[in-house]
């Protein structure tokens, strides 16, 4: 007996998930030998479970891959069905071919007039029919070929063989239940703002899976785990020892330099550089309103959150993704306005958000939506080295800044063999709008990573300065009002050294695993993920 299951409830980890199929079987009295459907390719059979009402009993349960030779196969029956219809398509293009060639009578002496006139009043009526029934065929034929596909398909899934033991014969229901590996979801998250009040985080899903099948109205639950199965870490024994220089051998003419691992570190760890798109603003209709679904309710404990969506979800297989509305915070913000001269002409919208009050398990990008519109993707992972998130905005109009280089002169000290270069710089920032505006203006002055390498601050016009040498001030500006700041420091050297510039980066998280990373690195040291 062939029963064919249907997915009923899917509970979707960030990678793979675990899936109950329902069906139903009449069973007789005594051994019963079925047949049991519906599992995929990616299937772990290991992990197959059947689940039938007490009382009966499990004589024997095996797997099989693909149909018997021996069985009566649909694939068969609709590769008999095409092949019937070839036929049948190749006869009625040779009756059109016939009637289009005794159409010039080139084979009669002396051909009857009426005769003429008559097949030629027939010929588009004969053709036009013989026409439509080949387009009736062919459409035909491509819904067998369609069907063909999914018998082919279906025939090679594997399939549970099972022998029951039943002490009463009738309908039972039953229950299949294992871990499927080509399915998954993950978080996308939005941050809404009007630049005024509270911050809105939306967190959805979108879930994905590969089974080839259409997972029609599940209840489905989305877990944030995935099953990795155990082991415990183990330490292995760290031994030191003395490092020995490489030794040099010569190359031989032509042939291919080999790239050593110091030289592929440092391609690694190089800085990738990201274009900077302006975004445009666009329209945005007020008289709609977006719909959303009904938020998932969510059960979290130690090592997981578990979100239970409500109603019931059709994921089709093979797709982008299906989405789902998850939860939905309100997060109080401080607005401010942001510039740093020294790397843009421009200022920024910023909001900042106190670390304490992210929720924990909200790592990698969201979209940012300024008003309704489109504003560009942001990392919101929280760093809880620090104190606050800011989350950028956009440009904001109406503030002009500048930064202009007004000194460099290097002297040499001959008696103490050092050489000193002074530096001064003017900001001008300027309140383009018509009321007061709050505005946060960042430069910086070098730090000295080595004792040889002095750095003195000669003016920072009311600063505040870290210990990486950060400057910043909070100005407030009138309407059209325009400030001066100035900064100034000397930078000493042994003048037999040649000086470098070198930038580290700030603390990043990796998008994929949420690692935290340092220095200037291209992939995720954990995952392996690009850092974008």
């Amino acid at each position: 007996m062939i029963i064919q299951t249907k997915p009923a409830s899917v509970q979707i980890y960030r990678s793979g998930a675990d899936v109950v199929r329902t069906g139903t079987a009449d069973l007789v009295t005594g051994t019963n030998e079925l047949e049991i459907r519906g599992l995929s390719y990616n299937t772990v059979i290991d992990t197959v479970k059947l689940f039938f009402p007490a009382g009966i009993g499990l004589a024997d349960i095996h797997f099989r891959h693909g149909a018997e030779e021996d069985e009566a196969l649909e694939s068969v029956k609709i590769r008999e069905e095409i092949e019937t219809l070839k036929k049948k398509a190749e006869i009625l293009e040779l009756q059109a071919s016939l009637w289009k060639e005794n159409g010039t009578f080139s084979g009669q002496n002396a051909p009857d007039l009426r005769e003429v006139e008559n097949y030629i009043e027939k010929l588009p009526e004969r053709l036009s029919a013989l026409n439509e029934t080949l387009a009736g065929i062919a459409k035909e034929r491509k819904a067998l070929e369609k069907k063909l596909k999914d018998a082919d398909r279906a025939e090679n899934l594997p399939r549970i063989m099972v022998v029951l033991e039943v002490p009463e014969g009738g309908t039972y229901p039953f229950e299949v239940r294992f871990h499927e590996q080509s399915a998954g979801w993950m978080p996308v998250y939005e941050v809404h703002t009007d630049a005024e009040g509270p911050l809105q985080l939306k967190v959805r899903a979108r879930i994905y899976q590969h089974t080839e099948e259409e997972w029609k109205d599940v209840q489905t639950t989305l877990l944030t785990s995935v099953p990795t199965g155990g082991s415990l870490p183990v330490l292995d024994p760290l031994y030191l020892n003395f490092r020995t220089a490489p030794v040099m051998k010569a190359r031989a003419a032509g042939a291919p330099m080999m790239m050593g691992a110091m030289k592929m570190s440092r391609m690694m760890d190089e800085e990738m550089v990201e274009d900077d798109a302006a975004m445009e603003a666009f329209g945005a209709t007020t008289s709609l309103q977006r719909i959303e679904s009904k938020a998932a309710e969510a059960e979290s404990s130690d090592t997981v959150t578990e979100y239970t969506l409500p109603g019931k979800k059709t994921i089709p297989s093979g797709t982008k993704g299906t989405m789902a509305d998850l939860l939905e915070y309100t997060l109080p913000v401080d607005y401010e306005i942001v510039a740093v001269p020294k790397q843009d002409v421009r200022a920024y919208l910023a909001a900042k958000v106190k670390t304490e009050d992210l929720p924990e398990d909200i790592r990698g990008t969201a979209g940012i939506y300024l008003n309704g519109v489109y504003a560009g993707e942001t990392d919101i992972t929280a760093d809880l080295t620090k104190e606050t998130l800011d989350i950028p905005l956009g440009k904001e109009e109406g503030i002009q800044v500048s930064r202009t280089e007004k000194k460099r002169k290097t002297s040499e000290a001959l008696i103490k063999n050092q050489r000193t270069t002074e530096y001064e710089y003017e900001l001008k920032i300027t309140n383009g709008k018509n009321k007061e505006t709050e505005i946060t203006v960042k430069d910086q002055i070098p730090v000295s990573r080595e004792k040889t390498i002095i750095v003195e601050t000669q003016k920072t016009d009311g600063a505040e300065k870290d210990d990486k040498g950060i400057l910043t001030w909070k100005l407030k500006l009138a309407p059209k009002e325009t400030k001066v700041l100035n900064t100034a420091y000397t930078v000493s050297w042994p003048k037999d050294k040649q000086l470098s510039e070198t930038t580290v980066p700030e603390t990043r998280f990796c998008p994929t695993c949420g690692a935290r990373v340092e220095g200037n690195l291209r992939f995720c040291p954990e995952c392996g993920s690009p850092l974008e």
